[in-house]
């Protein structure tokens, strides 16, 4: 993962691992609780959207202020991965799944 330390990250596998397992369980979660994908899917947009943020933050190797670029492009890249799930909800809903 040397091209991530060129842009300025490092993923800890570890803490990776442990965020995809803590949304994994969330999701488990979910599951049982609503049977509805259209709605697993609306459910699953914030914590998405806050696993992407915690990691693509975490990840970043120098920390910057209020005008830093790299992290509005963090967020609206969490937002939009939050949006794909969401949109994923909807599109297994409406072809019957």
């Amino acid at each position: 993962m040397d091209w991530l330390k060129r842009f300025g990250y490092r993923l800890d596998l570890r803490r990776l691992g442990m965020a995809a397992l803590i949304l994994g369980l969330v999701f488990f979660v979910a599951r049982l609780a609503f049977k509805d994908s259209l709605t697993l899917g609306y459910a699953m947009v914030v914590p998405s959207y806050v696993f992407l943020s915690a990691t693509l933050e975490g990840a970043r190797i120098q920390r910057g202020g209020f005008r830093d670029s790299r992290g509005w492009a963090e967020t609206i890249a969490a937002i939009a991965g939050a949006v794909g799930v969401g949109y994923l909800g909807f599109s297994l809903w409406s072809i019957g799944y």
